[in-house]
């Protein structure tokens, strides 16, 4: 005679998508990523798909709770509206994950220090996101929270990946073990404020220290050394453009593709000085990966400048570290763009929800 927990067990696994009409309708996750111009926002479902986002701009919200009524308030109009109208699903919010820049206290999750979010310091952030959501919540620096979704999606389980962001200033990311790891200070992953040059000629840093790895290959130390190199060399031997008070590291990595030797060059030593400092993180954590974003990788994934320069940071890895580390590190270009904030996030959200909070 068959079981009524065999008759069950059947009537669950011919359920669309294993659901059960016994069950609360499919739960999604809100990720909210914070920056200083604009706040992003989607729900990703949980197989780490966004299934609706949107932005707006920052400084009109200004303080945390505007920021997280109008996430909140979004989330429930695509729950109840667009969302479940498209689908013909029935959806419910499972979890909030908010990712915020700066320096996070990751025992009182208030932010300690951060830059063009005024009203955002010291301000009991968990506390505020559950009030607003009634879910379960969570909060986490938005580099880790890139990281974060960046190990998920490639499915690496308890190894350690660092995700080191180059831009205006330059960031990193880090998961150990599996975790974001935010350090006992907030400060974990600091790697643009990693010394790589010593003495009284190193660079100054905008900290206020020197030979800061963002003082070499930050935006402005970029444009700095090609204003030095083009100094060597006659004026008409190189565009205007590279010559230009608005030149940007665009321009050198155009110019570069174009056949620019001094840009080649340029962008190869800031290779050099990428890899050296990650050859330092290398030997701190020993992680399995160690991925490139931002808007300044010199075309990336899709140029053929792009993947100098990863070769060459991959190369100067390999010659400042020790051969365990440099030959089994695996350096390469991020994937997930834009969306790794939000998509962290809501990742991180859905493990809190599960009741698998991080540590």
């Amino acid at each position: 005679m068959t079981s009524q927990s065999s008759i069950l067990n059947t009537a669950l696994n011919s359920m669309p998508h294993g659901r059960s009409p016994l069950m609360m309708p499919e739960p999604v996750y809100l990720g909210i990523d914070v920056g200083g111009t604009n706040v992003k926002m989607g729900l990703v479902d949980g197989e780490g798909r966004i299934l609706a986002q949107t932005s707006t701009p920052t400084p009109p919200l200004g303080t945390p709770q505007r920021v997280l009524k109008f996430a909140i308030e979004y989330a429930e109009r695509q729950l109840v509206g667009e969302l479940a109208g498209e689908s013909g699903e029935e959806w419910a919010l499972g979890g909030v994950g908010l990712a915020v820049p700066g320096v996070l206290d990751t025992e009182a999750m208030m932010l300690r220090e951060v830059v063009n979010l005024p009203g955002w310091v010291n301000q009991p952030l968990l506390e505020l996101l559950g009030d607003a959501c009634g879910a379960p919540a969570t909060v986490v620096n938005d580099a880790n929270a890139a990281a974060y979704a960046e190990h998920c999606r490639r499915g690496l389980g308890k190894r350690s990946l660092a995700l080191v962001t180059l831009g205006t200033g330059i960031g990193c990311g880090v998961v150990v073990g599996g975790h974001p790891h935010g350090g006992d200070h907030g400060c974990a992953g600091e790697l643009g404020h990693i010394a790589i040059r010593f003495g009284e000629d190193a660079l100054p840093c905008t900290c206020g220290s020197r030979g800061h790895l963002e003082s070499y290959a930050g935006a402005a130390g970029v444009i700095a050394r090609l204003r030095r190199a083009l100094e060597t060399v006659p004026v008409e031997s190189s565009s205007p453009k590279l010559r230009h008070d608005s030149v940007t590291p665009l321009d050198v990595a155009e110019a570069a593709a174009g056949g620019d030797a001094i840009c080649q060059s340029v962008i190869d030593e800031t290779a050099a000085f990428v890899g050296q400092a990650i050859g330092l993180l290398g030997q701190t954590i020993d992680p399995d990966v160690v991925l490139l974003g931002g808007a300044m990788t010199f075309g990336g994934e899709n140029s053929m400048t792009g993947h100098r320069f990863l070769e060459h940071v991959r190369v100067a890895v390999r010659e400042t570290t020790l051969v365990q580390v440099g030959e089994r590190l695996t350096v390469d270009f991020a994937t997930l763009g834009n969306d790794a904030g939000i998509l962290g996030s809501a990742m991180l959200a859905q493990q809190v929800g599960g009741n698998h909070p991080v540590p």
